[in-house]
């Protein structure tokens, strides 16, 4: 069975069993926004393991992975049929993050974990608007790709809904001037890179 209450009993197993094992560093990744207290549920599911998490004896460190590329490629036919569907202006950024990217960073925090106790970090590589998305994906895929608004009622999934009126409203606030530049080793991959390395029609 899946649903909130499945996810905080999940965090919390994960939490003892690394209380009983003693690990020496727990890395828990959450999303970005969890402490905004967004009424998202995935969001706030997230946020009661952070708060466990916290007041626990095990060693840890928290990341915030923001929306991800390849969520997109839930898209994907769409996308290479010419529309890209999100439900955003056009002119909204959406900070956004690649997957390898968020595994770099938990490289680094196990690499040194000490210098990463205690902390939240929220991660995002880039934050291009539906408009620039488009553009990316029609350079990207060698054809022209328009942005669709889609509007919150159509979406069915009251989580999903919930999600994106958190997007369209108060949205993800992570600094990525400040996080590039306190984390240089790490690549920030860019929409574009990613969106070329993913839709590209070139052999």
């Amino acid at each position: 069975m899946g649903g909130p209450a499945a996810e905080i009993a999940q965090g919390r197993t994960i939490l003892a069993a690394a209380r009983h094992a003693r690990v020496p560093h727990l890395v828990f990744s959450s999303v970005a926004g969890a402490d905004q207290d967004t009424g998202v549920p995935h969001f706030e599911t997230k946020a009661v393991i952070e708060r466990e998490l916290a007041a626990d004896e095990v060693p840890y460190t928290i990341l915030g992975p923001t929306y991800f590329f390849d969520n997109a490629l839930g898209g994907e036919d769409r996308i290479r049929q010419g529309v890209l569907d999100l439900p955003l202006p056009p002119d909204r950024p959406l900070q956004q993050l690649a997957r390898p990217d968020l595994g770099e960073f938990t490289a680094t925090v196990f690499a040194a974990p000490d210098a990463f106790a205690g902390q939240r970090i929220e991660l995002a590589g880039d934050a291009p608007t539906p408009e620039d998305m488009a553009a990316t994906l029609s350079t990207a895929a060698g054809g022209t790709v328009r942005h669709h608004e889609v509007q919150l009622d159509e979406i069915g999934s009251a989580d999903m809904r919930a999600m994106w009126a958190f997007l369209r409203g108060p949205g993800y606030r992570v600094d990525l001037p400040a996080l590039h530049a306190a984390h240089p080793g790490v690549r920030w991959t860019s929409f574009a890179g990613w969106a070329e390395n993913t839709f590209s029609t070139t052999p």
